[in-house]
């Protein structure tokens, strides 16, 4: 059906009996190489009773057909309904990138260096079939650990999503496999500290101004001090007529 799930006769059934159909992948790569991630496949409410199951059953079945539970481990399954729709989630948590590697039929995720790199086809449907997927949903989303630089899927921080239906033959991205803290808290952090201290420097100008100007009124105000004389000297006499 798509670079996720091929196209079969099951799914291409429950395209033809559903007026709509979801397929979702939602993975997130931590920077220790790790992957949690969920599959939801759904259909109209009901069109399982076509297939022979229920749409749960239906959902899964065309989910296990498309081989991406194939290199997985420990996953949990469990019902799913919205807008109309039901069938099945899968989720699974701390896999190894390794298992979302491209093959010759879908996408994948390999890590070259610091690097995660998306590359494999979008599609492996027959222009016959493209019709079928009229009204489907069809999306994937990559959550990387840093941030990506280049991707033909709509970027959103960290994560790239793309359309599956009408979208590229091929999806590519790339990411950086190490987590980066953006530069603006510290650019921030730096223009406080600047602030701080040229905000310290002008208190203390004007304090020091203050102080002086408190010196000088002090000391125009001040009153002489008495002149003062040896201890035990007689205070002088006024000096008398001069004899001639």
């Amino acid at each position: 059906m798509t670079a996720v799930l091929r196209i079969g006769a099951l799914t291409l059934l429950a395209l033809t009996l559903s007026a709509c159909m979801r397929f979702s992948a939602d993975l997130r790569i931590a920077e220790d190489g790790t992957v949690d991630g969920e599959y939801v496949v759904a259909l109209q409410e009901g069109a399982g009773a076509a297939l022979g199951g229920s749409d749960r059953e239906a959902s899964l079945q065309i989910l296990e057909e498309s081989g991406l539970l194939d290199p997985l481990t420990d996953i949990r399954e469990h019902g799913f309904a919205a807008d109309g729709l039901a069938g099945t989630e899968v989720t699974f948590r701390n896999q190894p990138v390794e298992a979302l590697a491209p093959t010759a039929d879908r996408f994948g995720v390999t890590r070259e260096g610091d690097e995660y790199v998306v590359s494999g086809r979008a599609s492996a449907i027959s222009e016959e079939d493209a019709d079928s997927l009229e009204g489907a949903e069809l999306t994937v989303s990559i959550t990387f650990p840093g941030p990506v630089s280049e991707a033909n899927g709509t970027v959103d921080g960290t994560t790239v999503t793309w359309d599956l239906v009408g979208g590229p033959e091929e999806l590519t991205a790339r990411a950086s496999a190490l987590r980066t803290t953006s530069p603006v808290p510290a650019v921030l952090t730096t223009l406080v500290v600047l602030g701080a201290a040229g905000a310290a420097a002008v208190a203390a100008r004007r304090a020091e101004v203050v102080r002086r100007q408190g010196l000088r009124r002090a000391t125009r105000g001040a009153v002489p001090a008495p002149a003062t004389r040896p201890v035990g000297a007689s205070p002088a006499r006024p000096a008398g007529p001069r004899r001639p």
